[in-house]
């Protein structure tokens, strides 16, 4: 994955933002076969979001997200986790538009779609982060996320994801890790289902 620039980060957020009003629109078919997939509509499943714990913020949330949060971002609401690209750590909650800034104690959720990520750990990198991506070390984010971490812990079986309403779930054929910026947030539930290395980096 190639690094973005700050206008092309801008130019990626504004087409999320417009294929999420344009999916508002259409009428949900919640009992199938409507193959409309929101941004970022695939969700954690309840006993990963139970494993990881609570958080202070989630930026890339979606009503039916598990994970527990103080506060979060949702596209579908009208918030927004990157809200502003020259004040790293901005956000604003839709439903409240309450606007905050997660700083260095701040533990975050990151879990973004992946036409942003790189926007997102530029974002959030300087905070308490635990990130749920895929293990893949030939991506740029990889290795820019992987100089923020220290802990990796890789599940030792494949999550699979919760589709949004009226898309069929599917096996997940990736391998995902959990990137904590602090080792001593990972939790003894968290160490127990995965494989898990210090990476010298981060805290």
């Amino acid at each position: 994955m190639k690094s973005m620039t700050p206008k092309q980060m801008v130019a990626a957020i504004a087409k999320l933002r417009a294929e999420n009003a344009r999916l508002r629109t259409k009428r949900a078919n919640v009992l199938g076969g409507s193959k409309e997939i929101d941004r970022g509509g695939w969700c954690s499943p309840r006993a990963w979001a139970q494993r990881v714990g609570p958080f202070d913020h989630d930026p890339f949330s979606n009503p039916r997200s598990h994970i527990v949060s103080t506060t979060r971002s949702m596209l579908e609401d009208g918030g927004n986790g990157l809200l502003n690209l020259d004040a790293a750590g901005s956000w604003r909650c839709g439903t409240t538009r309450v606007i905050g800034c997660a700083d260095e104690n701040t533990s975050t959720w990151i879990q973004p779609p992946y036409e942003i990520v790189l926007a997102a750990i530029a974002h959030y990198g300087h905070t308490r982060f635990c990130a749920l991506l895929r293990f893949d070390p030939s991506t740029e984010w990889f290795r820019r996320l992987y100089r923020l971490t220290a802990l990796v812990c890789v599940p030792r079986q494949r999550i699979d994801f919760e589709p949004p309403p009226g898309v069929k779930a599917s096996k997940n054929p990736f391998p995902h890790a959990l990137y904590y910026a602090r080792e001593s947030d990972a939790t003894p539930a968290v160490l127990r289902a995965c494989v898990a290395w210090r990476t010298g980096n981060g805290t």
